[in-house]
């Protein structure tokens, strides 16, 4: 038996550095195999305001000169034209896990597969799930390997999110303002707003194809009002302030009347 009095601070801090390095493995304390969340898990969690832990950006060896995705894939220079928010507002510096990583970036590559469908080409400045693809270090620079499915959307020369074309089966949806008043009469601020998951319909994709080939159009029209999954989608916001979310077809529910 350990006596903790005696214990160094030395040791405490060996100890605890132990178990850090166990966690960041994937291990408990004990040495014991602890499961990854899984995607919608993680993704589910940030939107309920539970700390997701970041992983950096895994670097590719230094002497591979070009990445080629392979399958339906892209290979995506994230943020190129802004880095990730490394103060917060009031100009504290935050660490990785916590700064705010941009969700679009430019095509840098594409698969033969990918460049046949030509939906997306090279140059194309692309928004994506947040929790997609597979982040890596490349040239010094952020990228990330993309399925062409997890892009929501390609970005027009305005960059304005409210200009975005949805792809395939995406929606883009103005959100429904939150109210300030709850239903008891009570003033609401910041995190204590129930989030809204209605909005109305500002742009469809082109519709996605069928296993036969043929091209299914997006079931739902431009100024409907819709209900759509809590979790879902994509936030943005446009120039003008406008919240926006990109979903796709699926995260649909309802239409309103």
């Amino acid at each position: 038996e350990v006596d903790k009095s005696r214990m160094t601070t030395a040791t405490m801090a060996a100890r605890w550095g132990n178990a850090r390095a166990s966690r960041a493995h994937g291990r408990g304390s004990r040495g014991v195999a602890v499961p990854r969340a899984s995607t919608s898990t993680r993704a589910a969690a940030a939107r309920r305001g539970m700390r997701v832990t970041c992983m950096a950006s895994a670097p590719l060896p230094k002497d591979v000169k070009a990445v080629k995705p392979i399958g339906s894939r892209i290979f995506v220079s994230v943020g190129s034209e802004d880095k990730a928010q490394d103060k917060s507002k009031g100009g504290i510096l935050l660490p990785d896990a916590a700064q705010t990583k941009p969700t679009y970036g430019v095509v840098a590559a594409l698969s033969d597969e990918t460049a046949k469908e030509g939906a997306l080409k090279k140059g194309d400045k692309v928004v994506y799930s947040k929790f997609a693809g597979t982040e890596v270090e490349f040239k010094g620079a952020e990228h990330i390997l993309l399925k062409d499915s997890d892009v929501v959307g390609v970005l027009t020369n305005s960059c304005d999110a409210a200009d975005m074309k949805p792809s395939g089966n995406g929606v883009l949806v103005k959100v429904t303002e939150e109210s300030d008043v709850s239903s008891g009469g009570i003033f609401l601020t910041g995190s204590t707003k129930e989030k809204p998951s209605t909005g109305i319909v500002v742009a469809v994709g082109p519709g996605k194809k069928n296993d036969d080939g043929d091209l299914e159009p997006v079931d739902v029209k431009v100024g409907s009002t819709i209900l759509y999954s809590k979790y879902s989608g994509v936030d943005l916001s446009a120039d003008d302030g406008t919240e926006l979310i990109a979903i796709t077809d699926a995260d649909v529910l309802a239409a309103l009347s």
